[in-house]
């Protein structure tokens, strides 16, 4: 059975989507790891602000379900 006209319209998007999330996700992770973000100013109320870890790789996870279920799709 080929896919659904809906199927084909949202496929791509999907893909899109789950890429972009992915990539947020490794950048959440880099930051993490790594220490990218850049340095607090000594007057700053709330410090460095670092993305947690269990949130990083949720995003990661949520992509890569985006992405495969855009392939699926397609």
């Amino acid at each position: 059975m080929p896919p659904s006209r809906l199927q084909k319209r949202w496929s791509g998007r999907l893909r899109t989507a789950g890429a972009l999330v992915s990539l947020l996700g490794a950048v959440g992770v880099a930051d993490r790891l790594v220490g990218l973000a850049s340095p607090s100013p000594g007057l700053s109320p709330i410090g460095r602000q670092v993305m947690p870890l269990w949130a990083a790789l949720a995003l990661i996870g949520l992509g890569i379900a985006l992405y495969g279920w855009g392939r699926r799709w397609g």
